[in-house]
């Protein structure tokens, strides 16, 4: 019986099988940081403001916006930008109807500046799964550094290891 030639194809087999399921673990691990580290950019998208003076609008799909624009929906020729003392941003708020993380916009529309027609907003988002601390978001992306670092090691450990020359 050969044992050593025996003991070479197990140490090969598991360490392709540690490779082939970390590099899927590494990709998944890739794609989930990018979307908790990256904010997004919201263009036109449309709030339903219409009769809605004194109440309030949620966003449910953001947990902070930055540089918010709102404009009237009336169309591209004839939009215009509604001023910031029509509407109050609030982030990181309670929905009371989901209980989910939100931005609450708060109307305050004086009618005679603008017409009661729905919102198109504009802004720069943070998504729910985003990353607020910007030592967390450097750390999450050193997580696929030392995780790639370590199924490399488990590449070339039966080498290190002299079990294959």
């Amino acid at each position: 019986m050969n044992n050593k030639g025996q003991e070479g194809w197990g140490m090969l087999v598991i360490v392709a099988i540690t490779l082939i399921v970390g590099v899927i673990l590494v990709q998944v691990v890739a794609q989930q940081i990018g979307s908790a580290t990256d904010t997004n950019l919201i263009i036109n998208r449309t709030l339903a403001t219409t009769g809605l003076n004194g109440s309030a609008v949620y966003i449910n799909d953001y947990r902070h916006l930055e540089d918010v624009v709102m404009t009237n929906a009336t169309g591209a020729t004839s939009a215009k930008i509604i001023t910031s003392g029509n509407y109050t941003v609030t982030n990181n708020v309670i929905n009371p109807t989901t209980g989910g993380l939100s931005v609450r916009i708060n109307i305050s529309v004086d009618p005679e500046t603008v017409d009661d027609v729905d919102w198109n907003m504009s802004a720069t988002g943070q998504p729910l799964t985003y990353i607020d601390n910007s030592g967390g978001r450097a750390l999450a992306g050193m997580i696929v550094i030392f995780f790639a670092l370590g199924v490399l090691v488990v590449a070339l450990y039966p080498t290190l290891r002299q079990k294959f020359a």
